[in-house]
Formats: C-alpha cells, structure tokens, sequence
C-alpha cells in the first residue's frame, strides 16, 4: 500500500510541475479488453460503454472479460511504462481497481488503527511566523504547527484530493518568499488576506526530481 500511495503521489507531482492536467475523482465502471502487470503496477485497457481508454493503478488480480470499477485520479498524455516497454498516448492513474460492478469504497480503518492514531493529548498550538523565518528554521520546525498571516496569491484544487493554498507576507527572496499550505476541506479565495495554520513538513519528495523544502499540510484558513 506505501509503494502504490509514492508511486501515485509522485506522479501527481509531475502534474503540479508540467503541462499533464489533473481531474477531480469521477468514478467509472468498464470491461477489461486488455491487461498487462510490471513494476508492481496493472495496466488495463477498458471499454466503458463504447469509450475505450488505458487505466493504471496499484497491482490487482484482473483477467480480460472482468468488470472493473475506479476512481480518477489523473490523466497522463504520453506516459512511457519501462516495466512493459511501452509509451501509452494517454493513460488514466487510478487510486484503487475493484473487480465487479461495484464501486471502491475508500479504505476504513480498525479500532486498532482508530486508536492509534488518535492524539495523546491536547493538540499544540500553532505559533506564528513569517514565511522568511519558516524557510531560514525550516529543519527546527519540522512537524510543528506553524501560523502565517499573508496575502493568497494562487489556489490549486483537487490536485492529490486537497487544496494547494500559495501564501506571500511580503518577506523572503524569490524561490523562499511563498509558502504552499495544502488542506482536504478548506480553501481561501486569491486576493484575499488570511491566516493561515498547518503542520509543517521539510524536504517533501514527489519523485521523479520534485520536491518542496517547505510545505505545510492539515492547513485551515481564517481571515
């Protein structure tokens, strides 16, 4: 499951770098014409009510003939798949194939993992910052709940199911002066003026060459 969540995560940061273009998570339902597995991925050719396209995702046991059902997650025109050789016109990255008709559900964790993951305490709170001393202490602050009051200069949606949020306060030098909050279920508006809050994370690799030395996710806004 690791590898299957780096394997989609890097290729979403490829989107966030290139011209491919990402889509919001329309589910489908189709019949398997071709299929073929390498590189720990399935690839699957599908007709879905006379549209015919290629699927990847995390491996699964699929036959030609099976009724298979995802969800989208990105397009990729002319992806190349060194494990079959072979360079795919356009291919769909799905996050999970479930054979039959119906549709995958996402994961539920046990009690166990429920309790787990649950805080052993109160939650910190986050300390203020300006985005200049959040890129000079990034390391310091690694996995610390940091707050930054700045202008929203950019907003990227649904883009691996969250938000992307770009922040300036005026501070910092070109490449160090924005910084990117990431959030599942809140957004703010560009042009406006909030305060933003998340978990700090460093060096954030996405594969293929792509990193953010700074991010910041589980953000929330306020204005």
């Amino acid at each position: 499951m690791r590898l299957a969540k780096t394997f989609i995560t890097a290729v979403m940061a490829v989107l966030l770098m290139t011209s491919a273009y990402a889509i919001a998570g329309p589910q489908h339902t189709g019949v398997v014409l071709e299929a073929a597995s390498g590189g720990g991925y399935t690839y699957l050719k599908v007709d879905e009510n006379g549209n015919t396209f290629w699927i990847a995702g995390p491996e699964a046991q699929v036959s030609t003939g099976a009724t298979v059902s995802f969800s989208e997650q990105i397009w990729m025109p002319n992806f190349t798949s060194k494990a079959l050789n072979r360079t795919f016109e356009k291919i769909l990255f799905v996050d999970g194939i479930s054979v039959g008709s119906s549709k995958p559900s996402p994961a539920k964790a046990s009690p166990t993992e429920r309790t787990q993951a649950a805080p052993a305490g109160p939650a910190k709170a986050a300390s203020a910052y300006t985005i200049q001393e959040i890129f000079s202490r990034k390391y310091e602050l690694n996995g610390e709940p940091v707050k930054v009051r700045g202008n929203v200069v950019k907003v990227t949606e649904n883009v691996m199911s969250r938000t992307w949020v770009h922040i300036k306060d005026g501070t910092g030098t070109s490449g160090s002066d924005t910084l990117i909050f990431r959030s599942k279920d809140d957004s703010a508006a560009v042009g406006s003026v909030v305060t933003a809050e998340g978990v700090l994370e460093t060096d954030k690799d996405f594969g293929f060459g792509y990193f953010y030395s700074v991010i910041v996710e589980e953000a929330n806004f306020s204005e």
